[in-house]
């Protein structure tokens, strides 16, 4: 079972149907890049892949660490398809009834597996911070009741001047190893990590980690709240910058059949950019013979006239293939 974020809209014209399609799916762009750090590709599904009953489906595709697409959303135009069949009507301004242009959108939990598919590792997840559910945590080592007591007010203290929104929690458990919840944190993706302990107190400084990286360097105490702040941007950043150029390595325009075959048999197969004739036959052939399929026609691709991939017939475009979940 799986949980939708999902909305429906009706409209009075095609237009204003379209155009409310169309915003939703820039909403979900926004979401996969902004928040998640997840470059998408924005299309429209061919005919035999989009939803049933749409006059169209747009959608963002993205590409996981194994160089498989993972359609990551929709938004669908219905026209008046779904109107018609449930006789939805609305009274125009000239006072005749007419039949609704509708919408349908949606994105699920399945965004979860693509922020784990998209950037976590070996050692567990890494979250961008601005999803993360908890950005610092803060690890005390101590070995006396009195050095306990110096280094938990100082790592409260930390906690206490972090900017406004940054959820900081300071790991007092007594009952684990530092080096245990250094394990734990990093495998809960956690962005920040903040080591402190007597000889950090005593050298003014806290040792920090940052999870994507794994750098750890010295910070002066008086200067952890503007790198916490540095450290949570540039991580967001860094995340969305390295997906795409995971994304834009593992893409390549191909123009034969046999290129596009053996890039299928690859362990990471990647996004192929190739031509098409519009056949659905061509279309449900590359699916039957290589398992990959047709993921989008991109929004912004060229029309210049190129080579089918698979039967070599003139196409106008080029659109998105790869193997999928």
């Amino acid at each position: 079972e799986f949980l939708w974020q999902e909305g429906h809209t009706a409209h009075a014209t095609a237009d204003e149907a379209i155009e409310e399609t169309t915003r939703m799916l820039e909403v979900y762009r926004t979401f996969a890049e902004e928040h998640m750090a997840m470059p998408v590709i924005t299309g429209i599904k061919t005919e035999s892949e989009k939803f049933a009953g749409a006059e169209r489906t747009y959608c963002i595709e993205a590409m996981m660490q194994d160089g498989k697409a993972l359609q990551a959303g929709t938004s669908h135009y219905l026209g008046t398809n779904f109107a018609r069949a449930f006789n939805v009507q609305f009274q125009s301004q000239e006072g005749k009834l007419e039949y609704v242009y509708a919408t349908s959108w949606g994105v699920s939990t399945r965004l979860v597996g693509a922020l784990i598919m998209a950037h976590s590792d070996d050692n567990g997840l890494v979250l961008p911070p601005r999803l993360a559910p908890i950005h610092v945590v803060i690890v005390p080592i101590y070995k006396s009741d009195a050095d306990r007591a110096k280094v938990l007010e100082k790592a409260k203290a930390i906690k206490d001047s972090c900017d406004a929104g940054t959820i900081v929690r300071v790991d007092d458990r007594d009952n684990v190893t530092p080096g245990w919840k250094f394990n734990e944190w990093e495998l809960k993706g956690v962005p920040v990590r903040i080591e402190i302990g007597p000889r950090d107190l005593e050298k003014g400084q806290v040792v920090m980690v940052r999870r994507d990286t794994g750098e750890k360097r010295p910070v002066p105490l008086d200067a952890v709240k503007e790198t916490v702040a540095r450290d949570l941007a540039a991580m967001q950043t860094a995340l969305l910058d390295r997906a795409r150029r995971f994304r834009d390595e593992h893409s390549m325009t191909l123009d034969t059949y046999e290129d596009f075959k053996k890039q299928m048999e690859q362990e990471i197969p990647g996004f192929v950019s190739g031509g098409w004739c519009g056949s659905a036959e061509c279309e449900a052939k590359l699916q039957e013979e290589t398992k990959a399929t047709i993921r989008c026609i991109p929004l912004d691709r060229a029309t210049d006239p190129c080579p089918c991939i698979r039967c070599g017939a003139t196409g106008q475009g080029r659109v998105v293939v790869a193997k999928a979940y």
